[in-house]
């Protein structure tokens, strides 16, 4: 029998992943943004700001759309207390659409808060990934030629 060199839960991932953990196998690690024959040295680890502009885009959406929404569902209940004046329900019926409009405008308010969030985390990735890349500018780069 034997051990394994990493913890349960990193087996398993390993497991998961069809990766054996002997030591004979190289088992690696790679990023979504270096394609699978990549060595590693010649690939640079690129970041786009798109998926978060896009989430900020769908917030912003979300958050009209809710907008839309609530004032639909509070235009339908106009006139609906004069309607059922005297009955049980109407009270509950109030009751229902106060807890709806409160539910949308937390909805409304967490979208308007999030879009702006996620364009700055697009704004500051960009800028890292600049300061990180002069960084790195001055250094000498291995070539093939020189590893040889």
């Amino acid at each position: 029998m034997t051990t394994s060199p990493y913890s349960d839960q990193w087996q398993q991932l390993l497991d998961m992943a069809g990766r054996s953990s002997d030591s004979s196998t190289n088992a690696r690690m790679s990023l979504a943004s270096v394609s699978a024959g990549d060595s590693g040295g010649d690939s640079d680890l690129r970041h786009s700001d798109g998926p978060w502009t896009r989430a900020a885009g769908v917030a912003e959406e979300l958050r009209i759309s809710v907008t839309s929404a609530k004032s639909r569902l509070t235009s339908a209940h106009e006139g609906a207390a004069a309607g059922t004046e005297g009955l049980a329900s109407t009270g509950t019926l109030k009751s229902v659409l106060t807890s709806w409009e409160e539910r949308l405008k937390a909805v409304q308010d967490e979208c308007a808060s999030l879009a702006p969030k996620l364009r700055l985390v697009a704004q500051g990735q960009g800028e890292r990934n600049t300061e990180v890349k002069s960084s790195f500018a001055g250094l000498d780069r291995p070539t093939a030629e020189k590893a040889t």
